[in-house]
């Protein structure tokens, strides 16, 4: 396989790994719990309980610092993932010759994967702390967040495979 449609394939991946992060940091679901008749939905910047059939939401109010730190490597890393599909998308289209751009689509789709990979990490090890007495699950939004680190590390090895394919 050429070097061309291995960028072809890691651009596919890098894009898939951008909009699943978007839909990972975007929605309150990130962990639900369920007790009795309530039930509580809990994501990066919003929660909402739903109470006999009435839902309410509000702004997650921890403060913690594990949690900023969750917040921000989510953010890092959906901002680093735009930048390695934009540079994936230079390196096929506009500067197809020059290296650095591909040494900064790997950098950054590697980079990406690894902040996401931080936070989903910090997030399940403190929230299996702080909820230590309840029974929760993760929710969808934590494993499009999952799966978009799993397809930022595809990204970058598909990158690096063409680069040394080239």
């Amino acid at each position: 396989m050429d070097s061309s449609k291995l960028f072809m394939i890691a651009l596919v991946l890098n894009i898939c790994a951008l909009v699943f992060q978007i839909i990972g940091v975007a929605p309150p679901y990130w962990a639900y719990i369920e007790f009795g008749t309530s039930k509580v939905y809990s994501g990066l910047w919003t929660q909402c309980t739903e109470i006999l059939g009435t839902t309410s939401c509000s702004d997650v109010a921890y403060s913690e610092g594990w949690f900023e730190l969750v917040r921000a490597f989510s953010i890092l890393g959906l901002l680093l993932l735009i930048v390695a599909v934009v540079m994936t998308v230079l390196k096929l289209f506009v500067m197809k010759d020059k290296k650095p751009v591909l040494f900064a689509g790997i950098g950054t789709s590697f980079a990406g994967g690894f902040l996401i990979f931080i936070a989903i990490t910090v997030y399940a090890a403190d929230l299996n702390d702080l909820l230590s007495n309840l029974t929760f699950t993760f929710h969808f939004a934590f494993a499009f967040s999952i799966l978009a680190m799993i397809m930022a590390f595809a990204g970058g090895a598909i990158l690096l495979l063409g680069m040394i394919k080239e």
